[in-house]
């Protein structure tokens, strides 16, 4: 009796330990910030914050103390793949040594992704790129891309 009751705690350990195991993955409202700086200019590439509802912000990267920029929302559409990325991302997984450590000329860039009560803040350089997670660098390339055409017009 007792090895039967021995292997049947046995079981029910292993099932409340996956159970219990939880994934890093965002859950509900989300709100992220892409910062860039540096580069050859030492302006950066621009600055980009979307929140989980589409509403975002774009700058553009100034040498002056001017603010050239916009501020919009995505439809369902443009919001969708940025959506995606920040659900199937598994932010606490994003915190590897080495990736702040800056070569000379290149672009910075900072994360912030806030979701649950919680932030979280990675900062990484265009020559640590490569040891980027890849759902953080899948994620940093569509807010990059969306950089570059967040406050232009599309073409017709």
């Amino acid at each position: 009796m007792s090895s039967f009751v021995i292997s049947i705690s046995t079981v029910l350990l292993i099932l409340a330990g996956a159970c219990g195991s939880q994934t890093s993955k965002p859950k509900g409202p989300w709100w992220i910030a892409l910062s860039t700086s540096g580069g050859f200019a030492g302006i950066g590439r621009g600055n980009l914050t979307v929140d989980s509802k589409g509403k975002y912000s774009y700058y553009e990267p100034s040498s002056q103390n001017t603010r050239k920029g916009c501020d919009s929302k995505f439809t369902n559409r443009q919001l969708q793949p940025i959506s995606d990325a920040v659900t199937n991302s598994h932010p606490k997984e994003w915190d590897k040594p080495g990736l702040n450590v800056a070569a000379a000329d290149a672009f910075g860039y900072k994360l912030e992704l806030k979701t649950a009560g919680q932030t979280l803040t990675v900062q990484w350089y265009d020559n640590t790129r490569d040891q980027l997670p890849d759902d953080l660098k899948r994620l940093s390339d569509l807010l990059l891309q969306t950089m570059q055409t967040a406050c232009k017009p599309p073409k017709p």
